[in-house]
């Protein structure tokens, strides 16, 4: 069966080279997302916060592409779904990527493979192929991701260099409407 690219749901699009393996036909491929590089044993478990939904925790992510002391927040939700919060900026192979900041994963394990066992929650859906994915401290209608149904509210506050601080809460205690 073909489809023509349009038709196609994008799930991780240029957000991980298993997923897209260029950005620009001319370019390098792009980086491996926190999926990914947990799924290789390449994010050790020390690497990852857990925040359980509910809970309110302000935690600073390292660059994805670079190695550091955290990289990525995990949130459980219901049927062993979860979300992971990462922070991509443009260095190394992340320079190809069409935006930078905080990019924000779901994850079904259950999922059939190649039905979307992880999607990127697309911070800018009015932009085709998730060019505008993440979640920014310095754009107002980008910089939360809010989850009304799993109680779930993740904020990018701001930089400390190439560190991204990240407040998850709950969408009420995110004062955000």
């Amino acid at each position: 069966m073909h489809h023509r690219w349009e038709e196609c749901t994008i799930y991780m699009g240029a957000w991980d080279v298993m997923s897209a393996h260029f950005v620009d036909r001319k370019g390098p491929p792009p980086g491996l997302s926190s999926f990914t590089k947990i799924r290789l044993g390449w994010i050790s478990s020390e690497q990852v916060v857990r925040v359980a939904p509910g809970e309110t925790q302000k935690v600073t992510l390292g660059p994805l592409a670079e190695k550091g002391d955290i990289l990525a927040v995990k949130i459980p939700l219901e049927g062993g779904r979860y979300y992971l919060v990462e922070n991509r900026q443009p260095i190394h192979y992340d320079k190809v990527l069409p935006d930078s900041g905080m990019l924000v994963i779901k994850v079904d394990p259950n999922a059939e493979e190649g039905s979307g066992t992880a999607r990127i929650m697309d911070a800018d859906p009015s932009r085709p192929y998730l060019r505008h994915a993440t979640y920014r401290p310095d754009l107002k209608a980008r910089r939360a991701f809010i989850d009304k149904t799993h109680g779930v509210a993740i904020v990018a506050l701001g930089y400390e260099g190439k560190r991204l601080s990240i407040l998850i809460t709950t969408p009420e205690k995110a004062g955000l409407n």
